[in-house]
Formats: C-alpha cells, sequence, structure tokens
C-alpha cells in the first residue's frame, strides 16, 4: 500500500511539474510586433536602466503612453536627441550605436 501511494505521490508532482512548465511555455503569440523585434532589445540594452524598463521613466523622462510622441511629433527630432545626446541624455552615437540602431530603438520608443 505505501508503495502504491508514493507512486501516486511521484505522478502528481511530475503533473504539477508538467503544468508549470507549460503554463510559462505557452506565451501568446505577439504577432511579431514590435516588442520582438530589434529595437526592444537594444532599449532594454542601452534606455531601461534610465527610462524604465516598459519606459515609464526614472532617472530619465517617460516615454511610454504617448509621452515621447507628444515631445517628439517629429521623429527625426527625437533621433536627433539620440544620437546626439541632450542635457542629461547621453550621445548614443558615441556609445556606438550605428543610425540603424538608433532608428530602430526610437521605433520602438514610440510604440511604448
Amino acid at each position: 500500500m505505501k508503495r502504491v501511494l508514493n507512486v501516486v505521490e511521484v505522478l502528481a508532482l511530475v503533473a504539477v511539474a508538467i503544468f508549470v512548465i507549460m503554463l510559462f511555455a505557452n506565451e501568446p503569440d505577439t504577432g511579431g510586433s514590435q516588442a520582438d523585434g530589434p529595437g526592444a532589445g537594444l532599449y532594454s540594452a542601452n534606455c531601461a536602466s534610465c527610462h524604465g524598463s516598459t519606459g515609464g521613466g526614472g532617472v530619465g523622462p517617460k516615454l511610454s503612453g504617448g509621452a515621447v510622441v507628444e515631445a517628439y511629433p517629429d521623429v527625426a527630432d527625437e533621433i536627433d536627441v539620440v544620437t546626439n545626446g541632450q542635457n542629461g541624455m547621453p550621445s548614443f552615437e558615441e556609445r556606438g550605436l550605428s543610425a540603424q540602431e538608433i532608428e530602430q530603438v526610437v521605433e520602438y520608443t514610440r510604440t511604448l
């Protein structure tokens, strides 16, 4: 009887482990949105420490909720600030980002 109980306990634990794995492995399809693109990775690596992981602000100003689009209606103006820096914001051209990478991260910030 004890042996059967141990087998049932092991099977229950395995079932719970499989459920938890499936729960986290079954992420919803984002349809290839900007969140999956190169801009998201660049933002995470270069911008999130100041502007927050979701653009909510921190050391740097808030970018999410349309704030960056409101501040820079012309995307070229935002690209200029990211490229050359302004006030406390460093130049990301000097930090090694290419013009294409800067454009990608700017496009991403406009979707936050």
